[in-house]
């Protein structure tokens, strides 16, 4: 009996082992040292590694931290996280990084105390920077951190509550979405190769900005602030001080932007 249960260990054990991501580790440039808060120390670790791209589907939740995602002409995931901690002191800070754990079997996310329960102020937070096949479909997710991707094509959903948004030479389908924060779109081309874009915002500013003989069907809104088209449209389309769903240029995939307070702004590059 104990040998068949020792057995069993091993193999559970074994197993295991071979689901664990292995990590490089190493020090982030110059994040460790004092805090914002000078009375809280901080230290961060760099650990990357390389994953598969399964499916051709990729998702990743964050909590505290940004998330930003670069497409390229490669078949994995190249995955870069800076782990920060912050304490009162350094031994309880790396104390405190040492608990983090990051999961890459599914939705990549990080695991951690929960920060209510931490005392004396210590908090963390994970930064993912990622590079990534162009084509695939993902969920990017996080509350409190900015989100940028670029170079991507696919079907794509983007949302962080509290943080910017950076969109960059995108097609597919894309959805992007945040709470507080600005919208910084860059098209490229002459017109959007996919299903369409969507990008919403609460609190914040939208800037697109495009080639100038660029094409599609715009839609924007604003309920708050000032809303400028700076390329040419079919004036005989709907258009209002604070809403307008109109052609520019030879029309295309259809462009959705808002925003309920800030300016909405879709200029020439």
């Amino acid at each position: 009996m104990r040998l068949i249960l020792g057995t069993a260990a091993a193999i559970l054990l074994a197993a295991a082992a071979s689901h664990a991501q292995s990590f490089t580790t190493g020090p982030c440039d110059d994040r460790a040292g004092h805090s914002y808060n000078s009375n809280e120390v901080r230290v961060c670790e760099l650990r990357t590694a390389t994953l598969p791209l399964v499916n051709g589907k990729l998702a990743l939740a964050g909590k505290n931290g940004s998330i930003d995602v670069i497409g390229e002409d490669r078949s994995d995931i190249r995955l870069e996280a800076q782990v920060e901690a912050q304490a009162p002191t350094r031994e309880e800070a790396e104390a405190l990084e040492r608990k983090i754990e990051i999961v890459t079997s599914g939705e990549i996310h990080a695991n951690g105390p929960e920060q209510f329960v931490v005392i004396h102020q210590s908090q963390w937070s994970v930064n993912y920077r990622l590079r990534v096949p162009r084509h695939l479909a993902a969920q990017f997710h996080t509350l409190n951190g900015s989100v940028k991707l670029a170079s991507l094509d696919g079907a794509i959903t983007a949302e962080t509550t509290n943080g910017s948004m950076t969109l960059t030479d995108l097609a597919g389908d894309v959805n992007a979405h945040t709470t507080n924060g600005s919208l910084h779109i860059s098209l490229q081309g002459s017109q959007w190769k996919g299903t369409g874009l969507t990008a919403h915002t609460t609190n914040g500013s939208v800037s697109v900005n495009a080639p100038s003989d660029y094409s599609a069907h715009l839609v924007a809104q604003t309920t708050n602030g000032s809303l400028r088209v700076g390329l040419p449209i079919a004036s005989s389309q709907e258009k209002h001080s604070h809403r307008i769903d109109t052609t520019v240029g030879q029309g295309g995939a259809t462009l959705s932007f808002a925003t309920v307070n800030g300016s909405l702004h879709f200029d020439r590059n």
